[in-house]
C-alpha cells in the first residue's frame, strides 16, 4: 500500500494533531493507531484530560489551533449537542474530526511494528500488523507520536531513556548520577455516588493501605483525577508494561478499600464506576534530534530562531517508585514564563526522514517533566505536520526545513491558529493586510463592574494600556470600615507581566470616610506616552476594592506579595481620558490571541448588529477568508459546558463592489474559535462583516480577519 505524503505512527493527542493539520494542507496521511480508539491519554481508556501552558499558572497561555478545535468539540460537541467531556463520547468526537480530513486513511487497531530501511540513515517504508495480517506502508516522511517511539527505535534513531546526571546539562533538577528511572505509569478510575450505601470487598489479592502509606495524597470518594496512583519508574517502562499494569491495579484496588473502609472518608454510599484498563504512561524513549531541550532552556524561556511550539506547564518530576515512595508524590517547579520548543527537537538527528512529537521529543528527562501533557504535545505535532507539508512541496528532508524554510513554517503555523512567541503575521499572501480597518464602534479600557469586594491586606497591583498622551485621573471602586487614606502609586513597566517599580511616575492620596462605598477619584495630571503602566494601591485590611474574577485583555492584575506575580481577575478600574487598545486595526497587527503585552482584540460597543470592514487600496481577486474569534483564551481550561460567551455566534460577511455590500455567506450557531471560509473567486474591493449575536457576551469580539486568493 504507497502512495502516501507522510505517515503518522501513533494516534493520541500529537498524532492526531499531526495527521489533520498535514491533511489540511493538501498531503494523504496514513494515521496508524494500535488501539480501537483514538486519542491516547485523552481516550476514554485512560481518560487524562488535556492541560497545557495554562495549566502551569500562566495566564494568555491556552493552546489555540487543532488542540483548541479538540477541546472544544470534546465538551461541546455538534454531534451530541452536550458535553462530553471525559466520556466516552469523545472518542467518536476525535474520529468524526480525522474523518471529516479525506485526506487522512485512518489504521485503528493497527500495529506499527518494524521500519523497512532504504539505508542506515533512511525509512522506506513501515510493516504493520492488524487482523487483517501484515502489509507495508510506504512514504517519504514518517512523524513518530507512539509515546514509545515504536518506528523510531526499530530504525536505530539515538535516543535516550533515563535521567540524565547533573553535570551533563548543568540541570540542578537532575540527579547526582545518571540513572535508567524514568516518570511512572498510572491507572485511572471514577466514582459514582448512590442514594444508599454499599459495601465493598477488595480482592485477596489487592494491596493494602493505611494512612501512613499515603502520605501528601490527598483521597475523597469525589475526585476525579487519582494521577498519584503511579508506579514503574524503576522497571522498563515498555518491556514491563504487563506487570505495571497488574500492580497497578493491585494498588488501585487497595487505594479504594482504604476509601471505602479504612477512617471517615464519607464513601459509603459510593461506588467504582469506571476502572482503567490501559495505562497512562509519562515517559520511556526520547529520541535525540539536532537539539536537546533542557531546564535552563525552559526556566531562561530560550528564544529559539527555530521556534515552532511553546510550553509552560511546570516541570512535574515524580518520585520513581510512584506510590510507594513516602515522600511527596511530585515536585511541581513553577517556570517564569512561557518557553519556546525549537524544530530541531522534532526531527531525528541520524534517521533523515524522520520525525516526532510528543512525549517522544529531543529534551532531557527533566525538560520533559513539562513537555510531556496532551496540549503541548497537541501543538508539537500540529508543527510537526505542517512542516510534512513543506517536505513534500520542496522535496525535501526535515533538517533542510530549518536551515532553509524556517519563516515559512512559522507563518504556516500563524495562519493555522498555532502561537509562537514573538512572532507576528507577515505573509505576503495575506491581502488584508494591505487594507483600510473600520467598525462601526470600540469600546474603552475599563473594568467597571464587580462580583464581590476584596480586602487590601497587602499592596494591590493592577497594570494595563494607555493609548492617550495623558492620565488625568485614575478611578478604583473601594470600600471602607473606618476613616482611612489610600495610597496610589503610578508606575511606567515595559508590560503587562512587568512588576518593575523603579520608574515612578506620579502618587495620589485620597481619604475615605468610615462606610464609604464608592469610585474614588486619584488625581494624576501627568502627560504620558502611550504604553504599559501599572498601580501599586497600598494596603489596608479596612479598604475593599471590587474584584470581577474574570479576566480581560489589556488589564493584568498583579499580586504584589507573589514570587510570580500573575493573578487571576480583575480588579475595578476606570481612566480619564479613556484608553482605547480595542480598535479595529488589531484585526491587522498580526497577533491573533490576547498576550501579556497587548489585548490585541477589536471589541465593539454593546448592542448588535456591529461590523468591520476591511477596504482594499485597489480591487483584489479573493477565495479564502480566515476569521479568528475569541474563545477566552486569558481562561486557564474550559471546563463549561456550553460554548465561550465571547465567542460570535451568527454572523454575515458582505463582499463589497462599486459601492455595493453583497451578502456572501452566513453563519449561524458558531462556537469555534477560528472559521475558515472558502468559496468561488470573486473580485471585490472589501469585505464587511456583520456580528449579529455572541454566545452570551454583549460585545462583538475579534482577533483576526486574513483575506487570500488560492
Amino acid at each position: 500500500m504507497n502512495g502516501y505524503d507522510v505517515i503518522v505512527i501513533g494516534g493520541g493527542i500529537a498524532g492526531i494533531s499531526a495527521s489533520i493539520s498535514a491533511a489540511r494542507l493538501g498531503c494523504k496521511v496514513a494515521l496508524v493507531h494500535n488501539r480501537p480508539v483514538l486519542g491516547g491519554n485523552f481516550s476514554s481508556e485512560i481518560r487524562v484530560h488535556i492541560t497545557g501552558a495554562s495549566g502551569g499558572g500562566h495566564m494568555f497561555a491556552r493552546e489555540s489551533g487543532i488542540v483548541d478545535e479538540i477541546v472544544t468539540e470534546a465538551r461541546f460537541s455538534s454531534i451530541f449537542g452536550r458535553s462530553v467531556w471525559l466520556e466516552t463520547g469523545q472518542d467518536i468526537v476525535l474520529l468524526d474530526m480525522v474523518k471529516q480530513e479525506p485526506g487522512i486513511e485512518l489504521f485503528l487497531d493497527t500495529d506499527a511494528k518494524e521500519a523497512i530501511m532504504e539505508d542506515s540513515s533512511r525509512i522506506r517504508a513501515i510493516m504493520v500488523e492488524s487482523e487483517k495480517g501484515s502489509f507495508m506502508l510506504s512514504a517519504p516522511i514518517f512523524i513518530d507520536c507512539s509515546g514509545d517511539g515504536v518506528i523510531a527505535y526499530s530504525a536505530g534513531a539515538e535516543y535516550r531513556m533515563g535521567r540524565e546526571g547533573k553535570e551533563e546539562f548543568g540541570e540542578s533538577l537532575a540527579p547526582d548520577k545518571p540513572d535508567g528511572y524514568v516518570l511512572g505509569s498510572s491507572l485511572m478510575f471514577t466514582t459514582k455516588e448512590l442514594d444508599h450505601p454499599v459495601k465493598f470487598t477488595p480482592p485477596d489479592w489487592a494491596y493494602r493501605f493505611e494512612d501512613k502509606d499515603l502520605p501528601y495524597r490527598s483521597h475523597s470518594p469525589r475526585e476525579l483525577n487519582y494521577w498519584w496512583i503511579e508506579y514503574g519508574g524503576m522497571l522498563d517502562i515498555i518491556k514491563d508494561n504487563d506487570r505495571i499494569k497488574e500492580e497497578l491495579t493491585k494498588i488501585l484496588f487497595g487505594v479504594w478499600d482504604h476509601i471505602k473502609n479504612k477512617g471517615n472518608h464519607r464513601a459509603e454510599n459510593f461506588i467504582l464506576d469506571w476502572i482503567g484498563q490501559v495505562v497512562g504512561k509519562r515517559e520511556s524513549r526520547r529520541f535525540a534530534g539536532d537539539y536537546i531541550l533542557t531546564q535552563r532552556d525552559l526556566e531562561e524561556g530560550t528564544l529559539f530562531p527555530d521556534r515552532i511550539a511553546y510550553g509552560g506547564w511546570s516541570i512535574d518530576l515524580h518520585p520513581p517508585a510512584g506510590i510507594f515512595d513516602l515522600g511527596h508524590p511530585c515536585e511541581q517547579h513553577r517556570l517564569p514564563d512561557l518557553y519556546s520548543i525549537p524544530f530541531r527537537s522534532l526531527y531525528s538527528k541520524n534517521i533523515e526522514n524522520l520525525m516526532f512529537a510528543g512525549r517522544n521529543i529531543s529534551a532531557s528527562h527533566v525538560a520533559l517533566g513539562s513537555t510531556r501533557v496532551q496540549g503541548t504535545c497537541g501543538v508539537m505535532g500540529q508543527a510537526a505536520g505542517t512542516a510534512a507539508y513543506l517536505c513534500k512541496k520542496y522535496g525535501v528532508i526535515p533538517r533542510e526545513i530549518y536551515k532553509n524554510h524556517i519563516k515559512e513554517l512559522q507563518q504556516l503555523l500563524l495562519r493555522e491558529d498555532c502561537y509562537i512567541i514573538g512572532t507576528k503575521n507577515e505573509d505576503p499572501e495575506d491581502i488584508a493586510r494591505i487594507s483600510k480597518v473600520s467598525a462601526s464602534s470600540s469600546i474603552k479600557l475599563g473594568i467597571e463592574d464587580f462580583t464581590t469586594l476584596i480586602p487590601l491586606n497587602s499592596p494591590a497591583g493592577e497594570s494595563f494600556i494607555v493609548t492617550d498622551s495623558r492620565i488625568d485621573d485614575i478611578f478604583l471602586y473601594l470600600s471602607s470600615t473606618r476613616e482611612t487614606e489610600v495610597v496610589l502609586s503610578l508606575y511606567k513597566v515595559n508590560s503587562l507581566r512587568d512588576i518593575n517599580l523603579d520608574n515612578l511616575i506620579a502618587t495620589s492620596r485620597e481619604k475615605l470616610e468610615a462606610s464609604f462605598e464608592g469610585w474614588i477619584d486619584f488625581p494624576v495630571d501627568r502627560n504620558v506616552n502611550s504604553g504599559y503602566y501599572l498601580i501599586k494601591i497600598d494596603g489596608s485590611p479596612d479598604v475593599y476594592i471590587g474584584y470581577n474574577p474574570k479576566s480581560f485583555p489589556g488589564i493584568q492584575r498583579i499580586d504584589l506579595s507573589s514570587k510570580f506575580n500573575i493573578a487571576r481577575g480583575v480588579y475595578t478600574l476606570k481612566l480619564n481620558p479613556p484608553s482605547k487598545p480595542y480598535g479595529p486595526e488589531n484585526i491587522i497587527n498580526g497577533i491573533s490571541r490576547p498576550t501579556c503585552s497587548a489585548s490585541n482584540l477589536w471589541i465593539s460597543e454593546e448592542g448588535f448588529p456591529q461590523s468591520i470592514d476591511l477596504d482594499f487600496p485597489e480591487p483584489q481577486r479573493i477565495n479564502t477568508i480566515y476569521i479568528t474569534f475569541d474563545t477566552n483564551l486569558d481562561t486557564p481550561e474550559p471546563f463549561r459546558n456550553v460554548p465561550e460567551p465571547e465567542c460570535v455566534r451568527d454572523y454575515v460577511v458582505y463582499y463589497k463592489i462599486n459601492g455595493d455590500r453583497i451578502k456572501l455567506l452566513e453563519e449561524r450557531g458558531n462556537y469555534h474559535r477560528r472559521r475558515v471560509h472558502r468559496f468561488s473567486e470573486i473580485e471585490c474591493e472589501g469585505i464587511s462583516i456583520e456580528v449579529l449575536s455572541t454566545n452570551g457576551d454583549p460585545h462583538a469580539r475579534m482577533y483576526e480577519i486574513r483575506i487570500y486568493r488560492f
